[in-house]
């Protein structure tokens, strides 16, 4: 597991030091940074394979050239990206740079980069599959290594092929009569998101695509099957991100960007929920979010003992306006009962504010 990440000279930040726990909510309004420290993840494992460069445009991010990636008043010519490590060892990247090229230079890397298997790794972007005809497939050897894609495009694939399997992160399972299988959780967890939605998959190998269509459970009948494409977008779009915290193990890293999107607060608060007991089973997760009920999910799993209050953290982004806006961050703390440690201004308090307005 990553216990921290250390940044210099990298984007917004002129120096950054953040504590990585078991689940780690990033948030904060926009341009203040929680992208730049998911970013500096992504680089690291898309060069993963470079021995002496950090490449700025891959897989998993595009970023342009050198001079965008910099500091704009860095004093040195150096970007550094640090982690450590769960034996608290310390594994530093330290890069120079000239103008106008897509790479960063390696100046000092870590001997041993075995943190960084892909094997282990899920991100989740922001923009993620929508409702469509059929959905392209890739082999079977990338899908066992959960490789769902950027967009989550492969993760209804995976599901269609192992969703018979047995999920291994038990503190995800809930028990009833049908199992613990991948297809049968995945049923649960959306129900629970979307209720009355059970999905259903058809995978065709020999013409390398695969198929997505939805029943609706109302009262004790069960509707026709309807294509993606006349479902609710958020449905489609909620997918991927409940069949990776579904299909998460022990030592997993997993990122996710605006898993809130077209999805309803109840919902919302569903998915924190699960994004904490994935966390919980030994994955480690990274969210970015804007939405207080993703929060309160999480929250909650805390108050009900789904995940120990150390093993969680809230990352507030801001620029300091006592430090001539630079960019940082506060770290608040989940208390057993659910409450936080502090409420700063500008952390998801817009409702107080225009109630106030209202009234």
């Amino acid at each position: 597991m990553i216990t921290g990440l250390e940044l210099e000279n990298f984007k917004c930040f002129e120096k950054l030091q953040i504590d990585l726990k078991s689940v780690n909510i990033f948030t904060g309004v926009n341009g203040v940074g929680k992208s730049t420290v998911i970013q500096a993840l992504l680089l690291l494992f898309q060069s993963s394979g470079e021995s002496r460069r950090l490449t700025l445009n891959g897989k998993y991010t595009e970023m342009g050239y050198s001079q965008d990636v910099v500091y704009d008043k860095a004093q040195e010519d150096f970007v550094k990206i640090g982690i450590t490590g769960s034996e608290k060892k310390e594994y530093m990247h330290i890069f120079s740079y000239e103008q106008d090229v897509d790479y960063l230079t390696a100046v000092e890397t870590p001997a041993d980069s075995a943190f960084l298997a892909e094997e282990k790794f899920i991100y989740l972007s922001a923009y993620r599959i929508k409702p469509q005809e059929r959905y392209r497939v890739i082999s079977e050897k990338d899908l066992k290594m959960r490789r769902f894609g950027n967009n989550g495009e492969f993760a209804l694939q995976y599901l269609g092929m192992y969703g018979d399997d047995d999920v291994k992160n038990r503190c995800v399972v809930e028990e009833d009569e049908k199992g613990k299988s991948l297809l049968n959780q995945v049923r649960i967890w959306l129900d629970r998101v979307s209720p009355g939605v059970s999905p259903q998959i058809k995978v065709m190998m020999e013409s390398r695509a695969s198929e997505l269509s939805f029943d609706f459970i109302e009262g004790k009948e069960k509707t026709n099957s309807y294509k993606s494409l006349n479902v609710g977008f958020g449905i489609t779009y909620i997918l991927p991100v409940i069949i990776a915290l579904l299909s998460s193990k022990e030592g997993d890293l997993i990122i996710i960007e605006n898993p809130e999107a077209h999805i309803h607060p109840a919902g919302q608060r569903m998915l924190g929920e699960l994004i904490a007991r994935a966390g919980a089973g030994g994955a480690q997760i990274i969210v970015e979010t804007h939405s207080d009920h993703i929060i309160n999910g999480v929250r909650i799993s805390v108050k009900e003992k789904h995940l120990a209050k150390d093993d969680v953290q809230i990352a507030f982004f801001f620029k300091d306006e006592s430090r001539e806006y630079r960019h940082t961050y506060q770290k608040l703390q989940i208390f057993e009962d659910g409450k936080l440690s502090t409420w700063p201004r500008g952390f998801l308090d817009e409702w107080e504010r225009a109630l106030i307005d209202l009234l």
